[in-house]
């Protein structure tokens, strides 16, 4: 295999703090967003609705996993969960001690900080919230330019650009997906979209070509995507220097990634080789 030197001078690389680095920092967190962005890459906050209605930054269904949530409440639904509940927890003691005393962040906490940085941008990921709550959210911080809207349900990417038309939508495509969606999706012109995520998962076997989905699917998409005007991003799950090294030299130029320091350290070195 081949991969053709395409890199375009001058142009930015731009690269997403996936779950909001979570192998890193303590997820959803206020000091998961600013470590993403002094990286120069844009934060992810999963986005929920508590029972009073607070959209908060959480991954998960429930508290479990990631907070000091009492017994009674771990497994509890946050939809079932009142703000004031979910501020009683720490949310980075479980990653390390030296987060003690995180907390849960509402979604108004961190656009209220990003409306001050008109260069930042945050992704927001779907997980369970009203679309029209969160449309009003967002555009009472004045920040729709700066967000980014992410599902896997093309519906909801049509509903925010109707409410909030400012903001971008990216549709994310699981690994096995990746084949029929794609073509689904091109034959519906890329309705409400502005970006589209393949999640690059590895090989069986490692090949010189590291990724399941072929390189030369990814090309042909990728051209596909920059003649409508859109955007690829890749999720790279897994990835070393040989592997991302190729995907710049393809043309990737939006990238979701777990390790943003290590991620980070290699773009530099891929821009000084």
């Amino acid at each position: 295999m081949s991969l053709q030197n395409n890199k375009i001078s001058g142009q930015k690389i731009h690269w997403q703090a996936h779950q909001s680095t979570n192998t890193e920092m303590p997820e959803n967190t206020t000091s998961a967003m600013h470590y993403a962005w002094e990286l120069g890459g844009i934060p992810e906050i999963d986005i929920r609705q508590t029972a009073d209605g607070i959209i908060i930054g959480m991954h998960d269904a429930t508290p479990k996993r990631t907070t000091t949530a009492p017994i009674a409440d771990q497994d509890t639904p946050i939809s079932e969960l009142t703000f004031a509940q979910v501020q009683n927890w720490d949310a980075g003691i479980k990653f390390s001690e030296s987060f003690r005393g995180e907390k849960i962040p509402s979604l108004e906490q961190v656009l209220d900080v990003l409306s001050d940085y008109p260069e930042r941008e945050v992704y927001l990921d779907y997980k369970q919230v009203d679309l029209a709550s969160l449309a009003g959210v967002i555009q009472k911080y004045g920040v729709e330019r700066q967000v980014i809207f992410c599902h896997r349900d093309q519906d909801n990417c049509r509903t925010m650009k109707r409410l909030a038309p400012e903001i971008r939508t990216m549709l994310w495509i699981p690994d096995t997906e990746i084949d029929t969606r794609f073509g689904e999706v091109a034959e519906a012109g890329f309705d409400s979209l502005d970006m589209i995520q393949f999640h690059l998962v590895d090989a069986e076997e490692k090949p010189e070509w590291r990724y399941r989905l072929q390189l030369q699917f990814l090309q042909n998409a990728l051209e596909q995507l920059r003649e409508a005007g859109l955007e690829l991003e890749v999720l790279i799950f897994h990835f070393d220097q040989a592997s991302l090294f190729g995907l710049l030299d393809v043309g990737i130029r939006r990238f979701a990634v777990d390790e943003p320091k290590v991620f980070a350290a290699e773009l530099e070195r891929y821009y000084n080789k």
